[in-house]
């Protein structure tokens, strides 16, 4: 009786809490587990709105100089300008953007550096403002002394930029002109342009000023006499000319290029007389002859072939004619059995010249082997390129998995070089050494006629570091990372930079082992970094890092 009793106060007493359940008690929302990136593209200029631009978001390399990847997802902004993309998984984020009439862009873009958009809790990846700035473009025409379009010539583009930290002057490209005459360069982004042509009268002919006595005994400058008015007419050439009318780049007129500007260079070619050079060439075969080269020095880092004419006036000499006034290069190709010999000279000319190449050095073979610090076989493939110091003409070698490497195909001359590592990219020379010359980093002077042996000692770019740059201790985007070696002056191929992204953070890859100091510098974009004497005031506010090989490093750096 009392079990039946108990029985019936426990159900009792279960029914009753089934009808009264106790109130639940609070969840925590979930986190997300997916975001949004959005803002606006507007003209970095009028500050207008730009309708359907194309904007892209690509997963971002974890490389410093952040180039997009392939795969992304595109969309295009509304009547106000307005983009966004749902559905986005924490990351890092690249965003591109083109417009018709603008040059493509990425977001908060200096050189090849971006702010990527980092995705994710407590982040803001929304309401960006993406500023594209509309492209500029040169036009122009060349006509000759007639009035007459000049088809064909050749237009050469030069931009003064920072190259590797150091502001120069360099090649941007060339262009012909077409039937009319004209050419145009379009799609530049704002900065200082200059802009020179090359070109042959279509009627030039160079004719022989020299021939040999009639008993052979010595040469002789022909008459002036025995050439018509007409021949010495047709004996002209076109100097290089600059916009507007100078013979090279330290008198040119710079253009100034604002984003959307467009901008006129026209040229009117004269003809001048031609320069002939009476050329004394070591013996050669008389079933194989001697070959002459001559090349313009136009700007730092450019030459243009210049179309000469040469015949041999007795053995062993030569004449060429079609020379324009200038700093030109001479090579006089002599065979010497299955070989041949190179031998050049540089020339400041304006006037005839008799050269005799018999007594100019001979061009100097530069080999050598690379050597790893860990003594590890080369990795494969491998090239080492040979620069020019002076004219910035540059060529490339194989180098084989034991380092030998040779630029047995391109003698140099007497000089300033430097040798740079092309590829394995994570390979990065630390000194050169060499028992007849003077090295310092990775350059070195040819001083004499004999051939060069250079050991390059590199080191495997194994090192990481990532960090986040820091203003009133808040993470700062868009800033110039700079990681710089001890050493400044001596090798720069050992400095790297970075931009942060929009939560401050930053990655530096490739690091070469060693010591350094850590930059941030805030609207740094402009500043020639590669010039101790620029970066030596803002090293004190830098961080101290050494890197171990392999090693991993995090670290935090204020904004300067």
């Amino acid at each position: 009786m009392f079990a039946l009793k108990l029985l019936q106060i426990l159900l009792l007493a279960f029914f009753q809490q089934a009808q009264n359940p106790k109130p639940a008690q609070p969840q925590a929302p979930a986190a997300p587990s997916s975001f949004r990136i959005s803002g606006r593209v507007i003209d970095a200029i009028t500050g207008q709105p730009l309708v359907r631009a194309s904007v892209s978001i690509n997963v971002s390399a974890s490389a410093g100089a952040r180039v997009p990847l392939d795969s992304g997802r595109t969309e295009l902004t509304d009547p106000e300008g307005r983009f966004a993309f749902a559905d986005v998984l924490p990351g890092k984020y690249s965003l591109t953007a083109h417009h018709r009439g603008y040059f493509p862009q990425m977001y908060q873009q200096h050189e090849n550096f971006t702010t990527a958009i980092a995705v994710g809790p407590g982040l803001e990846s929304e309401n960006l403002t993406f500023g594209l700035r509309p492209s500029a473009s040169i036009s122009g025409e060349v006509r000759d002394e007639s009035d007459d379009p000049v088809r064909r010539a050749m237009v050469m583009l030069f931009r003064e930029n920072l190259v590797g930290g150091r502001r120069r002057t360099s090649s941007f490209g060339q262009r012909p002109t077409d039937d009319q005459g004209q050419y145009h360069f379009g799609h530049l982004s704002p900065g200082t342009y200059f802009v020179s042509v090359s070109a042959r009268p279509w009627y030039a002919q160079h004719n022989t000023r020299h021939r040999m006595s009639q008993d052979n005994q010595n040469v002789q400058e022909a008459d002036s006499s025995s050439f018509s008015q007409q021949d010495q007419a047709l004996d002209v050439v076109y100097p290089v000319m600059f916009f507007p009318d100078s013979n090279d780049i330290a008198g040119a007129a710079p253009l100034a290029l604002h984003a959307g500007e467009m901008a006129i260079a026209d040229f009117r070619l004269r003809p001048i007389p031609a320069l002939h050079f009476l050329v004394r060439a070591p013996a050669a075969d008389p079933n194989q002859g001697v070959n002459i080269q001559v090349t313009q020095s136009v700007a730092e880092g450019r030459e243009i072939h210049v179309p000469v004419s040469f015949h041999q006036v007795a053995p062993g000499l030569m004449e060429v004619g079609g020379v324009p006034p200038g700093r030109v290069s001479l090579a006089v190709m002599t065979p010497n059995g299955n070989a041949t010999m190179r031998r050049t000279q540089s020339l400041q000319v304006s006037n005839d010249a008799e050269i005799d190449a018999t007594q100019s050095a001979p061009s100097v073979v530069v080999s050598g082997i690379l050597k790893l610090d860990d003594a590890s076989p080369v990795p494969q493939p491998a090239r080492v390129l040979l620069r020019n110091l002076t004219t910035g003409q540059g060529f490339t070698a194989d180098v084989s998995a034991t380092g030998e490497f040779s630029f047995k195909n391109n003698p140099s001359e007497m000089g300033s070089y430097e040798l740079v590592i092309i590829e394995p990219q994570a390979l990065f020379i630390r000194s050169l050494s060499s028992t007849g010359i003077k090295t310092t980093g990775r350059s070195f002077q040819i001083v004499g006629a004999q051939d060069v042996s250079v050991t390059i000692n590199a080191s495997k770019g194994t090192g990481h570091i990532t960090g986040t740059a820091l203003k009133k201790d808040k993470p700062v985007s868009g800033v110039m990372i700079v990681l710089a070696p001890l050493d400044l002056r001596s090798n720069p191929g050992l400095f790297r930079r970075d931009q942060s992204d929009s939560d401050g953070t930053f990655s530096l890859n490739a690091v070469v082992p060693g010591r350094y100091t850590l930059m941030a510098i805030e609207d740094g974009w402009d500043l020639e970094w590669d010039d101790p004497d620029v970066l030596k005031k803002y090293l004190a506010g830098g961080e101290s890092v050494e890197i171990a090989p392999h090693q991993q490093s995090d670290t935090k750096v204020n904004v300067q």
